[in-house]
């Protein structure tokens, strides 16, 4: 007899459970109390700035790094002592809370002080070194034997007496001691010329000389031994060999100097004069002669382009006429600047040029 059960549907097998996902776990916020990492840098670096000032603070005014020796040499024209004294750095003063920019603003009110540098030598000492300006001139003033040194930057240093000795002219002493000193001598400025220590000499005729000082070679530059300064454009110059040199305003430095050396070199010890005022235009006078020759003109886009005789040019050669302006004086230099015109006296023909 069959199995009653055997007709019976077989159930179906279960599906298989789908597999369970991993739960990330839930991000939690920071406890109650405690700061977020990035909040409690911040507040550490803000801690450690608070407490590196307070202990600043401390230290500037600790009698440990207090300054008791500030250590300076002499210099050529400015003793230790005063130096030390132009500092001004009171008692108490640490190398912490020293105002360096003070010290350096107060050294400097001494007019032969070009640059201070300032260090720190702990733990009490302070280093002040100085560097001096260098004269670029002696200025000799319109009367009695001051003399004032100038530095290269214009800069009025301070008044001397010109020891005069016995033979000498003022200029020769003036001289004498720019080449101890190691510059050149400025000589018929301007009577209203007034120098003041520490200021930058702002008038025209030695704002010249400076500016040709600047633009010649340093070659050039050492062989002068004088420049004469009575106006911007009659501005003149001595060599050391004895020749003496019209320049004129300070344009076309380069070129001038160009045409004296030429000059020089196509001569040798025969030249007593030369004229460069008109870089086109050279002239210049040997020795044992009274006349003046003609240089080789050097072209400028101001200037003539062909050079020509003094006396063969109307428009340039201006001799003894009745119409000169009236405030020329016979025999200087003048320049007339309602008409922007410059006259240059010529001793050799007794007369004037123009230009």
């Amino acid at each position: 007899m069959a199995d009653a059960t055997s007709n019976k549907p077989r159930p179906r097998p279960a599906a298989p459970a789908a597999p369970r996902q991993p739960q990330r776990p839930a991000k939690q916020g920071p406890a109650p109390g405690k700061l977020p990492v990035p909040a409690m840098i911040a507040f550490v670096v803000a801690l450690v700035a608070v407490v590196a000032l307070v202990a600043l603070l401390v230290l500037s005014h600790t009698p440990v790094l207090r300054i008791t020796a500030i250590d300076v040499e002499s210099t050529e024209h400015i003793s230790a002592e005063s130096i030390a004294k132009l500092a001004r750095v009171e008692e108490g003063t640490t190398l912490l809370n020293v105002d360096i920019d003070s010290v350096v603003e107060s050294v400097k009110r001494n007019p032969w002080v070009e640059d201070v540098q300032i260090t720190r030598e702990f733990p009490d000492r302070l280093k002040i070194e100085v560097t001096e300006r260098k004269p670029g001139a002696i200025v000799l003033m319109s009367s009695g034997t001051i003399g004032w040194y100038v530095a290269a930057d214009g800069t009025w240093i301070e008044p001397f007496n010109i020891e005069v000795g016995a033979n000498q002219t003022v200029v020769d002493a003036a001289q004498q001691k720019a080449i101890e000193v190691g510059c050149r001598i400025v000589t018929d400025v301007p009577a209203e010329v007034v120098p003041e220590a520490g200021k930058v000499a702002e008038d025209a005729s030695l704002q010249a000389v400076l500016s040709y000082l600047s633009e010649f070679s340093e070659d050039f530059a050492a062989t002068i031994v004088r420049f004469s300064a009575p106006s911007r454009e009659s501005i003149s110059c001595t060599l050391e060999s004895g020749v003496e040199v019209s320049l004129g305003a300070p344009t076309n430095v380069a070129t001038k100097e160009a045409i004296v050396t030429q000059i020089l070199a196509e001569h040798p010890d025969k030249i007593t004069y030369i004229n460069v005022r008109i870089p086109s235009r050279p002239s210049y006078r040997e020795v044992g002669t009274d006349s003046v020759q003609e240089g080789t003109g050097a072209l400028a886009e101001d200037e003539y382009a062909e050079p020509q005789s003094l006396e063969d040019d109307d428009s340039w050669y201006y001799g003894q006429h009745s119409d000169m302006p009236e405030g020329l004086v016979w025999g200087e230099d003048y320049y007339d600047a309602s008409t922007d015109t410059n006259y240059e006296y010529q001793p050799e023909t007794d007369s004037y040029i123009t230009w």
